[in-house]
């Protein structure tokens, strides 16, 4: 349990190495402990607005924005809300055009794309406003806070390249490259301690001699790079002096976190973070997710798009709230989590949902190569031209105990030649490391994992997802 003193004071270690006074970072605080009522009030207002420019400006709500009256949002804007189809990663897709703002709202501009290939197998892109990019920085620091970081601390990642800062801090890293940094990426706002970050496609014995190296005060990487690093430690704590880890990306099972802080010796943190949203919610000690509800809306819904009640298990739809670009309204993110009502026992009164049912696999028990063979053949195909990916709708690459691989593929017409042999060509030159063959396969739909997710790889190697880790170093097939 936490309370409002307890935040403010954590809050004075980063107010106090801010560049400049920025008012937001003490609002976010102020809301983490505001009524139901006054939580009501503001969301209101800020999905209201939302919609009454979604109705003028995205083509797309137009229409069903104005059936429903769209005036009303005012009153109650979630009524409004409801009476939308939900969207889907496919509808995103098939509708990038139409989805975009024609104007933006006064002193917005657009900042970039995110682009996601999430669990369709083909790239969700979207674009952002910077009234919603700039939330990204904000809401970090909240989590950091959480987390009871300390902004004076060295911050280490390891990540895929793209998602890692170059070397010299402009742009993205290329390659297999280290990264060192005088300031934590994304928090330029504050005087922070240092940062390094390292491929995820080194190799584990690279990386675990590189985190013994650098020796972080705290590190953020994917769930199942946490529990690879601990089975290559052997007997052996994988760093000493880590005072915090970040798990991102893939579902933390509670066996998985149980070994993982224990062989670490340290608190596993977790955000629940989508590419076309960026942050929606922050796990708190308790073990709920906290909606940052400054930045979007969160549903739990049934199979009918219906809100669960509190107790019961549904899809997490997610609505922007500051994205005035491409607004997402009422977006199904693919994963699961059981509904909540009542107020977390931390004492923060932010809309919150129970433990995530989302994707898992472990690559500790993957064979080598296995990775840079998915990431390579999903380049390839995500880098084609146009022409050659029209008749694609999904993909999936499956793995098969004896190590084959399988592109699985669902198509609205008929592949060209040039299609497969741009795939073949790369799988030729995957060969001298990953000696094991590819075939191709259409189907009608792709499997889909226990969470309901349709996964872009998939392996009959990865044990089932809560099967405990032992301390043994994973078996190598």
């Amino acid at each position: 349990m936490t309370s409002y003193s307890e935040e403010e004071f954590e809050q004075r270690k980063w107010t106090a190495r801010l560049r400049s006074p920025i008012p937001a970072y003490d609002r976010l605080l102020e809301n983490e402990f505001k009524t139901a009522e006054q939580h009501r009030v503001e969301i209101a207002l800020s999905l209201g607005n939302m919609l009454r420019f979604a109705s003028r400006e995205v083509p797309y709500y137009r229409k069903g924005l104005s059936q429903t009256n769209v005036e009303l949002a005012g009153r109650d804007p979630t009524k409004v809300l409801a009476g939308l189809p939900i969207l889907s990663k496919l509808d995103v897709q098939d509708n990038v055009a139409a989805l975009q703002a024609k104007k933006l709202p006064p002193r917005d501009r657009v900042a970039g794309w995110t682009s996601s290939s999430g669990t369709t197998g083909r790239p969700t892109r979207v674009l952002h406003s910077m009234s919603g990019a700039r939330m990204y920085g904000l809401l970090l620091q909240r989590g950091g806070r959480w987390f009871r970081l300390d902004p004076a601390g060295k911050a280490a990642e390891m990540r895929v390249p793209e998602q890692l800062p170059a070397p010299d801090g402009r742009g993205k890293m290329k390659g297999n490259e280290i990264v060192r940094l005088g300031n934590w990426p994304y928090m330029e706002a504050f005087d922070t301690g240092p940062f390094a970050g390292i491929s995820i496609f080194t190799s584990v014995e690279e990386r675990l001699e590189w985190l013994r190296h650098e020796r972080p005060d705290y590190l953020a990487t994917y769930s199942e790079s946490l529990e690879h690093l601990g089975f290559a430690a052997g007997n052996e704590r994988p760093v000493e002096g880590l005072k915090a880890l970040v798990a991102i990306s893939e579902q933390l099972t509670p066996s998985m976190r149980t070994y993982v802080e224990r062989v670490f010796g340290a608190p596993v943190h977790q955000h629940y973070a989508l590419s076309e949203l960026e942050l929606v919610a922050t796990r708190c000690e308790a073990g709920r997710y906290h909606v940052h509800r400054e930045h979007c809306l969160v549903e739990i819904v049934d199979e009918d798009g219906r809100a669960c009640p509190p107790g019961e298990t549904g899809r997490i739809v997610v609505t922007s709230l500051t994205n005035f670009a491409m607004p997402l309204l009422r977006y199904d993110t693919g994963d699961l989590a059981e509904a909540k009502a009542d107020i977390c026992s931390c004492n923060r009164t932010l809309p919150s949902f129970g433990e995530i049912v989302g994707r898992y696999s472990r690559v500790a028990h993957l064979p080598d190569g296995t990775l840079q063979s998915v990431f390579a053949l999903r380049d390839a195909i995500e880098s084609m031209p146009a022409d050659l990916m029209h008749g694609l709708r999904e993909f999936q690459i499956h793995q098969f105990q004896d190590c084959r691989m399988e592109l699985r593929i669902v198509t609205r017409s008929p592949l060209p030649t040039q299609f497969y042999a741009r795939i073949r060509e790369v799988w030729a030159k995957l060969a001298a490391d990953y000696k094991h063959d590819l075939t191709f396969c259409y189907v009608d739909e792709l499997s889909r994992s226990a969470s309901g997710k349709r996964d872009v790889f998939t392996s009959d190697i990865i044990p089932t997802a809560d099967e405990g880790p032992t301390d043994s170093a994973a078996p190598k097939v």
